[in-house]
């Protein structure tokens, strides 16, 4: 051989050696191939990579290495002919081990010369790893979106610190009413619309986190302060995230709810969000106003019973005072040698007592218990009456004399209808009250009553602030107000319950700036219930035990019925009325107090109709509602305090038999 071409022989053995060494240190598996794929040579890494022996791998084809049912053996072969024709390839390929164990590949084809023969370089990297990561990523995102969509509480992920909407949930679709597409892009600023209304609306709204006012920063009272707190918290959040609760807005029905917004800032990539989580509190919240308003009113139910059994206690003294004088006065006057000047004088007390007696059964009316079911026939001229005076200390106070002005004239005829007195008279109160406050500035109301066709009204009118259409319709729920903190939402629910109970009606006309007007109207009563009074005629004399622990009202009373020609036997208590009963058999009549100290008037009548079945009762007191039902079926008349001889006359003739020779 010449030198030369051993020359040439060695430089060759070197190059390839050099080769050689490069492909077996190279980290990555690369095979040589032929333009079919065929395999001429491999490398150590591709061998460690499948698990075959290097002579198990040469003169294969790519199958032999394929994942089954992972490759798409047809689209492999012509990426292959592509690369084979000078165009690289890259592309993800299944493998399979010679364990049987399959993972990914990123392959990377390129043409290249294999000792004078074009071929296909092909160069593989497991991506076991990365396609893990991938899949675990895909797995994160996938329970992400499901927890997202599946969230209770609205959710939504906001550009900072523009607001921006990029990403809501199927809940925040329903509390903004608004699909996806209307929400993407719009600054939620513009979604998230504050109810306007008086403060009381907002007296909840509050910050905390790094959106927290500062000290010197007042608390936010009107719809004007939330919109500069949302976008403050969307700017300023932190990645602990922050909270601003008690946001008020109006729904399409004009319904007002309430919802509490949660801040937490996160990046993607270098762009920075915020997720807002808006929880719904409105069942919440009025649940709490339901609890603090059922409180309050128990609160003021104590109170009222309270100054009730006050009010009954007053009542009770002045009635028994006025007793006396009445009776005194009427004796009086019946005497034939007292002067004129002296007749016109008790005639005067006579008429004072009347007018005090007056000013008693409003306060009864008020102390009445509001358990009582029965309805009786009451003047609706007399309830106005009562409202009018019992609410006179608001509208005509001693600090502002003439700020506000009522006019009311009664019709002069009676209005009666059936029902509670009570709360019949609790109604219109609360309509003057109201229409009291309707003009903080002063102003003039006017009360008129009357009969249309087959019903009773009472109007209240003032010229006060008015009322808008939408307020309206909602006047008459539980709880609302439109007071703000001052007010519970009970008055007028309250009142419409009770017209209700009466099968009566409210309705309201009003327009903001002219003031308003509320009609009750309630059914006209034809028939009177109760007692009808009875003529006074004369009676036979009878003997009367009275009995009442005051001793003016036993002085007066026996004086009268000693003047109608009765014998009267007097007793201060129940113990010692027993006694003379069994003393007198000859006893008609038990006259007697129902409260008094020791044994009252309900045990007594009770112990003596059991002694002595035949005995007629009749129970006085200043009112009826003191008495329990059995008590008034046990005794045979009910006469009320104060008392005067007619209706002391009147009372006897319906118990006592008549004067032989009388009708």
């Amino acid at each position: 051989m010449a030198e030369g071409e051993q020359d040439s022989s060695r430089r060759a053995d070197d190059a390839y050696e050099t080769w050689h060494r490069l492909f077996e240190t190279v980290p990555e598996a690369i095979a040589v191939q032929e333009g079919n794929g065929r395999l001429l040579e491999v490398n150590d890494a591709m061998v460690e990579m499948y698990g075959y022996a290097k002579h198990e791998l040469i003169g294969q084809m790519p199958v032999m290495l394929a994942a089954p049912d992972m490759v798409d053996l047809e689209a492999t072969n012509i990426l292959l002919s592509e690369a084979f024709a000078g165009e690289p390839q890259t592309f993800v390929w299944w493998g399979r081990r010679k364990n049987g164990e399959v993972f990914p590949n990123e392959v990377i084809l390129n043409r290249g010369r294999f000792f004078g023969q074009d071929v296909v370089i092909a160069m593989a990297r497991d991506i076991s790893d990365r396609f893990a990561r991938q899949q675990a990523l895909a797995e994160s995102e996938a329970r992400y979106r499901a927890t997202f969509e599946a969230a209770s509480d609205g959710l939504v992920i906001v550009d900072s610190p523009s607001g921006e909407v990029r990403s809501v949930n199927p809940r925040a679709t329903e509390l903004l009413e608004r699909s996806r597409r209307q929400m993407r892009g719009v600054p939620l600023q513009d979604l998230l619309i504050p109810a306007e209304g008086d403060e009381g609306l907002w007296d909840d709204l509050w910050m905390d986190g790094d959106a927290q006012t500062s000290a010197g920063d007042e608390r936010p009272r009107s719809a004007a302060d939330a919109p500069r707190l949302l976008a403050r918290a969307i700017a300023e959040t932190g990645s602990h995230g922050s909270l601003l609760s008690g946001w008020c807005m109006t729904t399409s029905t004009d319904e007002l709810r309430w919802i509490d917004l949660g801040f937490t800032r996160f990046y993607e990539g270098d762009y920075p969000r915020v997720l807002i989580s808006m929880r719904d509190v409105t069942e919440r919240r009025r649940a709490s106003e339901i609890l603090k308003a059922m409180e309050e009113r128990q609160r003021l139910a104590e109170r009222l019973r309270a100054l009730g059994e006050l009010a009954a206690g007053v009542a009770h003294n002045f009635n028994n005072a006025l007793t006396s004088v009445l009776a005194h006065a009427q004796m009086l006057t019946r005497r034939r040698d007292l002067p004129v000047d002296a007749v016109e004088d008790m005639k005067v007390i006579e008429r004072v007592a009347r007018e005090a007696a007056v000013t008693v059964r409003r306060i009864q009316t008020f102390a009445r218990a509001r358990d009582r079911e029965e309805f009786e026939s009451v003047d609706v001229e007399d309830i106005v009456g009562n409202a009018v005076a019992l609410t006179r200390p608001r509208w005509e106070p001693p600090e502002a004399p003439g700020r506000w002005a009522v006019e009311w004239q009664p019709i002069g005829e009676p209005l009666m209808v059936d029902g509670n007195a009570a709360e019949m008279c609790e109604v219109i109160v609360n309509l003057i009250l109201n229409a009291v406050d309707a003009m903080p500035r002063g102003g003039r109301l006017w009360l008129r009553s009357g009969i249309e066709g087959d019903r009773v009204f009472v109007e209240v009118r003032d010229d006060g602030v008015g009322i808008d259409e939408v307020t309206q319709r909602r006047l008459f729920d539980p709880f609302f107000s439109t007071k703000g903190r001052h007010g519970h939402g009970l008055g007028l629910s309250v009142s419409h319950g009770i017209v209700r109970r009466h099968a009566g009606e409210i309705t309201v006309i009003s327009k903001p700036g002219e003031g308003s007007t509320f009609t009750v109207w309630f059914p006209h009563a034809l028939e009177l219930r109760g007692t009808t009074e009875a003529p006074i005629r004369e009676v036979g004399p009878a003997t009367i035990l009275l009995v009442d622990d005051e001793a003016a009202v036993r002085g007066a009373v026996a004086q009268i019925l000693t003047e109608l020609g009765h014998t009267v036997f007097v007793a201060p208590g129940g113990r010692e009325a027993l006694r003379m009963l069994d003393e007198h058999r000859d006893v008609n009549l038990l006259l007697t107090d129902l409260s008094m100290p020791g044994m009252d008037g309900s045990r007594l009548i009770r112990e003596a109709k059991r002694r002595w079945p035949g005995l007629r009762t009749m129970l006085m007191t200043g009112l009826a509602a003191d008495a329990d039902s059995a008590l008034l079926a046990l005794a045979d008349h009910l006469m009320r305090k104060p008392i005067e001889i007619s209706t002391l006359q009147r009372s006897l003739a319906l118990v006592l038999p008549p004067r032989l020779g009388t009708t």
